[in-house]
């Protein structure tokens, strides 16, 4: 039954609008008879699908924009005026088609984001590694990860060595270290090198399938959101009820009819979908995707700003932060040295290292004797000499002598999210680089921006210590922070802030926020990664992931909603007049009709001001 509604309703605007060009059609040439005939069967057929909605709306005690239309369209049929009630059906359907057009339009732009569980995954057979569906994959099966491939589900290594970036799901910026008898979770990547995994989950059971469903928990207990529209339309009912009964009063149903007719508000039915549409349509030219009206509605309202750390704020990769030289050697000397190294490395700093030296135009110098002691660090012979380049206690390990001042130093540095790297000759310690998940250059700006446009509380969820979460909320003059939090958790902090009355905006870029995005009144996700559950979970995505269009996000939503509700007053103000006029006895029904034709032909123009761009 259901079914069918939609269906006719998904019709109503194309089948009305064909009706009142036909109806005019049978009036010119005289054939009256079948234009009611017609009228009637189309008012008949499709407001089924309006009073379904109404009916429905009044049993859950919520009454919206519709209601008054009903009115209308219940009287165009009680007292034979069926052109009037067509041409509110065309209003209302038309009004709706235009909201469905531009949510669906936003899902089709975000369907591209969304692919975190590969399609196909490497499984160990007795004939060999053959490539079957992820969905296929069993409890005990042994699959192959390669470098830089998603790992498609829980499990334990077998066999290899790797680092596996898990930021998405636990938050960590630095790559955790995995070998035989480590855990892996479903949705990280393998950074490194090729891992040969035992499958201890079903995808079904899995930590990511575990998130998934919080973020669906989530979505369910959010509390319904009211309509800008349907706000405005409990006072206008109430009153267009009293001009209607004053109007059947003074003048008999035909009166009454005129009133409702300029009274069905289109103004509200038109405005709002239109103003949220051509703001969403305004977003999507600078690359936000906004999934419906409601969250432009909603963002508008926000009073605080929770923000995620590790990819949101900061890079989410962790780059060069600080050289050293000591003993009298020149940084440039310690990059050359120890980029050279890591010429022949696999670990995931090695990389930044490398790039950064050739980016400064270091001519590198190719090491004999190479070996790496995975996770620890690297040895090898440049220009004859012998050099070791990694973990302090590695270098310890290879004889190099180092100071008691210094392990003092390595540890508060390590508490603060500073990962030092030490290089060492003889029993010499020569040089130190650090690497650190940095703040994203536009992330202060972005602050401020906020703050320049009324919103002035932020609050920093983070994956990794409290130490490091201390640093860059202090960096960040961020009074509120929470570290070391689990998808959960950071659920659990939204929604306690939103108990305290707070209209909360959750930023985030990966999957352990996605329950949190669920959540908040407004979910804002970065989508440069693909950060699928994140963005499937979010009301809004960013597509090129940079933080710095929140704040545009913000001034479009905010501009968007005032043209929407300016719209709204423009609209009902006119139809006001026309009520009043039609309650003196001077606008017949027909007449009613047209002229709420051209209130809503104003209404249209000034509600597509909300796409234009912001000066």
């Amino acid at each position: 039954m259901i079914h069918i509604i939609s269906k006719v309703r998904s019709w109503t605007p194309f089948v009305a609008l064909s009706a009142l060009l036909l109806v005019f059609i049978s009036y010119i040439f005289k054939i009256n008879l079948f234009a009611q005939q017609l009228s009637l069967a189309i008012l008949c057929i499709f407001s089924i699908p309006l009073w379904y909605e109404i009916v429905s709306s009044i049993i859950k005690k919520h009454f919206g924009v519709d209601l008054v239309a009903g009115l209308a369209l219940l009287c165009s049929l009680i007292f034979g005026q069926y052109l009037p009630g067509i041409i509110v059906l065309l209003m209302l359907s038309g009004g709706e088609a235009l909201e469905s057009y531009a949510m669906n339009r936003a899902r089709r732009a975000l369907s591209d984001l969304l692919n975190l569980i590969p399609q196909k995954t490497h499984v160990k057979k007795d004939n060999g590694v053959v490539d079957i569906d992820s969905s296929e994959i069993k409890i005990n099966d042994y699959i192959i990860v390669k470098a830089g491939e998603i790992i498609p589900s829980d499990g334990v290594v077998e066999n290899g060595e790797s680092y596996v970036d898990e930021s998405v799901m636990t938050g960590e910026s630095v790559p955790n270290k995995k070998e035989v008898g480590s855990v892996v979770l479903a949705g990280t990547k393998n950074t490194d090198a090729a891992l040969e995994i035992r499958v201890t989950k079903e995808l079904s059971d899995s930590r990511l399938h575990t998130i998934i469903n919080m973020v669906r928990q989530a979505e369910e207990n959010k509390a319904p959101f009211v309509r800008m529209a349907d706000k405005y339309s409990v006072y206008f009912t109430v009153f267009t009820i009293i001009m209607a009964a004053l109007a059947y009063y003074f003048g008999g149903p035909i009166r009454m009819l005129a009133v409702l007719v300029v009274a069905t508000p289109c103004p509200l039915i038109l405005a709002t979908p239109i103003a949220f549409m051509s703001g969403m349509s305004r977003a999507s030219r600078v690359g936000i995707i906004v999934k419906n009206g409601g969250a432009l509605e909603l963002l508008s309202k926000v009073d605080m700003c929770v923000f995620d750390k590790t990819g949101t704020i900061t890079m989410g990769i962790p780059a060069i932060h600080e050289i050293k030289g000591f003993a009298g050697i020149a940084e440039d000397e310690v990059i050359k040295i120890a980029a050279s190294l890591d010429q022949l490395s696999v670990h995931i700093f090695a990389r930044s290292l490398v790039d950064h030296a050739h980016s400064k135009s270091h001519k590198l110098i190719y090491p004999d004797d190479f070996k790496e002691v995975f996770g620890d660090g690297v040895n090898g012979i440049v220009n004859g000499e012998k050099y070791f380049f990694g973990k302090l206690a590695y270098l310890v390990k290879n004889g190099i002598v180092v100071s008691d001042e210094l392990n003092k130093e390595y540890v508060k540095t390590r508490n603060e999210g500073v990962i030092p790297v030490y290089l060492g000759k003889g029993t010499n310690l020569i040089g130190m680089i650090s690497f650190k998940d940095e703040i994203r250059p536009e992330a202060r700006k972005v602050f401020s921006d906020l703050s320049t446009l009324g919103i002035k509380r932020f609050m920093l969820l983070s994956g990794d210590k409290e130490s490091v979460a201390v640093s860059i909320a202090s960096s960040m003059k961020i009074n509120e922070y929470k570290a070391e939090c689990l998808p959960d958790e950071k659920l659990t902090v939204v929604r306690d802030l939103q108990k305290s009355g707070l209209k909360v905006a959750m930023i985030g870029d990966g999957v352990n926020d996605a329950p949190a995005l669920a959540q908040a009144d407004v979910g804002i996700a970065l989508g440069s990664h693909g950060a699928t559950a994140a963005s499937e979970s979010a009301d809004i995505v960013i597509v090129s992931g940079s933080i710095e269009k929140v704040p545009e996000a913000y001034k479009i939503a905010v501009r968007t909603v005032r043209v929407a509700r300016e719209g709204i007053f423009i609209g009902i103000g006119l139809s006001a007049v026309c009520m009043f006029v039609s309650l003196s006895g001077k606008l017949l029904p027909l007449y009613g009709a047209l002229i709420q034709e051209g209130i809503d032909i104003v209404v249209i123009l000034y509600a597509l001001r909300a796409g234009r761009d912001i000066i």
